[in-house]
């Protein structure tokens, strides 16, 4: 009897202290930025720009915690080229801590601006020895940005805010984003880079891109507290120098604040085949003009849908908090089995063949990044994609850089619903897309893609996280 009752008890606690899916959801949100800005010289750089001699603008990570009857749930971008392998994970680590929640429900993304470092111990380790003076002091960099991160979330923690509405919106960005890959006359593929000059390149149409620029804006009643937007394209007009440099996306994100007042968060989308090389000649004047267009769309997506219909954002979901249940508010995560590749350059003998002193830095350098992946798939590493659903809104990260085709299939595997994508989470990849890639003549980016064919998986992945039933 005395069993039976301590049963009746632990059972009685468990419906008390769980959630029930009809009870109505609580949202709470605290903003968080810390400044991630490298030193000078050379230990942040890895080796993806050269050494650090000037800071135009400094780094920033930014981000949001949403605390919710269903957990808590991170959502954060960083002014880097990339946080690649262990370090991407080191990092998501230190802010789950902070946030109090687990590494799986932390999603950081980069921007990708090629105008700051990458974060990568582990290609780090294959290029320079684990003793070496350069692998620890890069090592010592990726430690800092964690603490910096981690007390920035602590902070942003004590400052919790309501959230009553979210509202999902999208305005068309004009002349920014082009497909990198052009079709020419002989059925071949031309690069469109960043930065392009050669005129029949240039003047080649758009290509497949995401036109839209999408918005997420979480409010207290009528004051807006966060916007989060998202949009596809390589977001860099110039690299190559010693610069470090936020570029056009943190140039626009910063102008956007001003004028808003509202914190602001951009997130890079499916922008691994898209770039700025159509309307970029790599001079400050585009730049600028870049800036200025991809701001436009921001403060557009970003007001109360007022106006005419050519000046005023679309809006795709309107969501009053208040009428949402537990079971509406849902993180979830799935996994994307890459595979490492070994044709060709790809081959492990090949690639430590290529780590000789003697050789090009660069040789180097990329034979370190394709060991160190393929090392961590072989450790068992698999890939992760994440998704977050407020409603009838879901928030997508990958890894990688990936094509701006799953972009487009995530968007139209969830039918009446808003879609926001977010790529360049764990860039140990680098590059993914459709399976043709790897038969096309030319192109560029199946020479960085660090994994076999995928296409089937991701959209796999994504179909998986977009369909999960409530």
């Amino acid at each position: 009897m005395r069993q039976l009752w301590r049963v009746l008890v632990a059972v009685i606690a468990l419906e008390i202290s769980t959630p029930s899916s009809e009870a109505a959801a609580e949202i709470k949100l605290a903003t968080f930025r810390a400044d991630v800005t490298p030193p000078l010289g050379n230990a942040g750089c890895v080796g993806f720009m050269p050494k650090i001699e000037s800071i135009e603008h400094p780094l920033e990570l930014r981000g949001v915690v949403l605390v919710t009857s269903r957990g808590t749930f991170v959502l954060a971008a960083i002014d880097y080229c990339g946080v690649c392998n262990s370090s991407h994970d080191k990092l998501r680590d230190a802010i789950a801590s902070a946030a109090g929640t687990t590494r799986e429900r932390v999603a950081l993304q980069s921007l990708h601006q090629h105008s700051a470092p990458a974060l990568d111990e582990d290609s780090s380790r294959w290029l320079h020895g684990e003793r070496s003076a350069e692998y620890l002091a890069h090592r010592a960099v990726v430690d800092d940005i964690a603490s910096r991160a981690a007390k920035a979330v602590t902070d942003g923690r004590n400052r919790l805010m309501r959230v009553t509405r979210v509202v999902a919106t999208r305005a068309k960005v004009d002349r920014v984003a082009s497909n990198r890959r052009v079709p020419l006359a002989d059925g071949s593929i031309g690069v469109r880079a960043s930065i392009t000059r050669d005129a029949a390149i240039r003047e080649a149409d758009e290509g497949l891109i995401d036109p839209w620029l999408r918005t997420l804006t979480f409010s207290d009643g009528d004051k807006p507290i966060a916007q989060l937007h998202y949009y596809a394209t390589h977001p860099q007009t110039f690299y190559g120098d010693a610069r470090i440099s936020w570029d056009t996306v943190g140039m626009a994100r910063e102008r956007c604040e001003a004028a808003t007042k509202i914190f602001q968060v951009y997130f890079t989308g499916c922008g691994g085949n898209v770039t700025v090389g159509k309307y970029n000649d790599g001079d400050r004047a585009s730049r600028e003009q870049l800036t200025g267009r991809l701001l436009e769309a921001m403060l557009k997506s970003s007001q109360e849908p007022v106006g005419t219909e050519a000046t005023k954002a679309i809006v795709e979901q309107d969501i009053d908090a208040a009428v949402l249940k537990n079971e509406d508010v849902d993180w979830a995560t799935t996994p994307i089995k890459f595979t490492p590749r070994e044709d060709g350059a790809f081959h492990p003998e090949t690639l430590r063949k290529q780590l000789a002193l003697e050789l090009p830095f660069s040789t180097r350098l990329t034979a370190a990044c394709f060991l160190a992946f393929r090392q961590r798939l072989l450790d068992g590493h698999v890939g992760e994609a994440s998704r977050l659903r407020i409603g009838s809104i879901n928030v997508v990260h990958l890894p990688g850089e990936p094509f701006v085709e799953f972009q487009l299939f995530a968007q139209q595997s969830a039918k009446d619903a808003s879609v926001c994508v977010a790529g360049y989470g764990d860039c140990g990849v680098w590059y993914f897309g459709p399976d043709r890639i790897y038969s096309d003549r030319g192109g560029y980016e199946q020479t960085w893609s660090l994994t076999g064919s995928c296409q089937d998986t991701v959209e796999g992945s994504l179909k998986r996280l977009l369909t999960l039933k409530k």
